[in-house]
C-alpha cells in the first residue's frame, strides 16, 4: 500500500501564444484520461509570467471546468508562483490532492486569450480502473 501513495509521475508544460489550443478563448488539452485514475497530487507552477489583459483561467474537465483549480485571473499566475486555487502562492503552496477523475483534464480560458506565459503542471496518479491511464 506504500507505493499507493506514490503512483506514477506526468509532466505537461504548456506554452501559452494566443493560439487555439495554447492560449486563445477555448480549451487547452492538459492529459487525456482512460478509464479512472486517482490524482494524488497536482501542482500547476508558472514558469514565465501570464499576459493577456483580462484573461481567465481554470483547470478542470468538460462539464466541470473548475473542479481542480477555480477561475482565476490569468495575470494574477506570476513567475514562480505555484497555481492552486483562485489565489496563486509565491514558491510555497499546497498541491490539490486525492481527486477521483475519468474524463480527460483540460485548461478553460475564457474572457480573453492569454497572449504569454509558461505552465508547468506535474501529475502524480494512479489507476482505479483497470483500464486507469492518464497520458
Amino acid at each position: 500500500m506504500s507505493n499507493f501513495r506514490r503512483g506514477r509521475r506526468f509532466i505537461k508544460t504548456v506554452t501559452f501564444d494566443g493560439t487555439a489550443g495554447k492560449g486563445a478563448i477555448g480549451t487547452v488539452a492538459i492529459a487525456t484520461v482512460t478509464g479512472s485514475v486517482l490524482l494524488t497530487y497536482l501542482t500547476a507552477r508558472c514558469k514565465t509570467l501570464l499576459t493577456g489583459a483580462t484573461a481567465t483561467v481554470e483547470l478542470g474537465s468538460t462539464g466541470n471546468t473548475a473542479a481542480l483549480i477555480a477561475l482565476t485571473t490569468a495575470t494574477d499566475i506570476d513567475a514562480d508562483e505555484f497555481w492552486q486555487d483562485a489565489t496563486p502562492e509565491l514558491r510555497v503552496s499546497p498541491a490539490v490532492v486525492d481527486k477521483c477523475v475519468a474524463t480527460d483534464i483540460i485548461l478553460t480560458v475564457a474572457t480573453a486569450a492569454v497572449a504569454t506565459g509558461v505552465i508547468e503542471f506535474v501529475i502524480l496518479w494512479t489507476p482505479l480502473s483497470s483500464d486507469g491511464m492518464l497520458a
